[in-house]
């Protein structure tokens, strides 16, 4: 099959949660088909499904990722990924706790296969959404004792190289298509946290539709290689975009489902 003269995925993936690992499906998809890829991958150990024995390992792992999201992303399109901090927390009092910065490490990898650095917006959450860090600081009040609370996750946008500038993808749409009404104007998005039940860690439906909206025309593709509760195709869907979601855990496939086909199914307000 072909479309504007590439290659497009599969009738069995288009409009599908697909049940397996994300490499391993996205190496069933031709090069150059992908419209847009919103994604949040799961972050180092931080969830029981999510563990590796080394952060080099999880590093590595996400090299592997990212490849294969690029090679499937058309030239000139977006690889948006949503991703934070994470803290291992220490395995005795006298030992220390580890903190890594998951979207400085995964832009390093991102550049190092060549994509361009678009944009770094941040999603703001509420105060009271974060995990307090500081209750001994709070009792004790000593220097080196004070830390930040996680307010924010980041949502990294980056291009896959194209000879050819943004007006020339322009160009090839439908020229009639406009982004109508307000748009965000920064790059700090102030999102509350979403609830779905079955799944863990969901991000708000607002974030892929924001995304969706600013990076793609109706009928386009968007992929989502780590599907998770479905919130990406479901906005997608919403939106007139076709969408793929992978995801290795069946259970959360499950939920992906029910919320992309419930016909009730709001993008403004879920009732779980």
């Amino acid at each position: 099959m072909k479309r504007s003269g590439m290659a497009v995925p599969s009738t069995a993936l288009l409009g599908q949660i697909v049940h397996g690992d994300c490499v391993a499906v996205m190496n069933t998809i031709p090069d150059d088909c992908i419209d847009l890829i919103v994604t949040s991958p799961p972050y180092f150990n931080a969830r029981k499904y999510s563990r590796w024995e080394t952060y080099d390992a999880y590093l590595a792992w996400c090299g592997t990722w990212i490849a294969d999201c690029l090679r499937v992303l058309a030239p000139g399109r977006m690889l948006c990924v949503n991703a934070s901090p994470v803290i291992v927390a220490r395995s005795s009092r006298g030992s220390r706790s580890q903190r890594f910065n998951i979207p400085a490490d995964l832009h390093g990898i991102v550049q190092g296969l060549g994509a361009w650095f678009a944009e770094d917006l941040t999603w703001e959450k509420p105060e009271g959404a974060a995990i307090n860090r500081n209750q001994r600081f709070s009792l004790d009040r000593h220097p080196m004792q004070w830390r930040a609370n996680g307010t924010t996750e980041r949502i990294m946008v980056w291009q896959k190289p194209t000879k050819k500038l943004n007006d020339h993808i322009i160009r090839s749409k439908d020229k009639s298509h406009r982004i109508t009404g307000d748009y965000d104007r920064g790059e700090v998005w102030r999102m509350n946290p979403e609830r779905v039940k079955g799944h863990p860690a969901a991000y708000p439906v607002a974030l892929p539709a924001k995304l969706i909206r600013y990076y793609t025309w109706p009928g386009d593709i968007v992929l989502d290689s780590f599907a998770g509760s479905g919130t990406t195709c479901l906005a997608a869907s919403h939106a007139g975009r076709r969408y793929i979601g992978i995801d290795a855990n069946e259970k959360f496939c499950r939920v992906a489902r029910r919320r992309v086909s419930s016909p009730n199914m709001s993008i403004d307000k879920e009732n779980q």
